[in-house]
């Protein structure tokens, strides 16, 4: 899956695939007649997913890495660590703290890819990848 290779790829895949989504279902008459507010609405609802998508994909990691970094864990290899560590907290421990996670990287990522738009509307660039054409 082409989302796994980079989280930032990731990231834009889903802040794109939601954009598509929205404006997919729209005529291109109304596409046009969307008012700036509606395209920044828009544009903030797409990068609040893909910051809940982010926050919820890399919360084990995370998790595991504040586990190392603390010195927790048996000694031993990294791998061996980590997995010892894994199972030690389980599902929900590697789910920990999600919640405010999700809020956090939700609101940081809209703001990044809200940011990136007014760049690219300021400098006229084209629409970003289509991940779905319509036959």
């Amino acid at each position: 899956m082409e989302a796994l290779r980079s989280p930032s790829q990731g990231l834009d895949q889903v802040n794109e695939f939601c954009h598509e989504l929205a404006y997919r279902s729209m005529s291109e008459e109304k596409k046009k007649a969307l008012s700036p507010t509606t395209h920044a609405a828009i544009s903030l609802g797409s990068g609040v997913t893909a910051g809940f998508a982010a926050a919820v994909l890399s919360q084990p990691a995370d998790t595991l890495l504040s586990q190392i970094n603390k010195g927790h864990g048996p000694s031993g290899s990294m791998s061996s660590r980590l997995i010892a560590l894994a199972r030690q907290a389980g599902f929900r421990g590697l789910f920990s703290g999600l919640g405010p996670r999700m809020y956090m990287t939700a609101f940081f990522v809209a703001g990044q890819f809200a940011i990136y738009g007014g760049i690219k509307e300021a400098l006229h660039a084209p629409p970003g990848i289509e991940i779905h054409k319509e036959k």
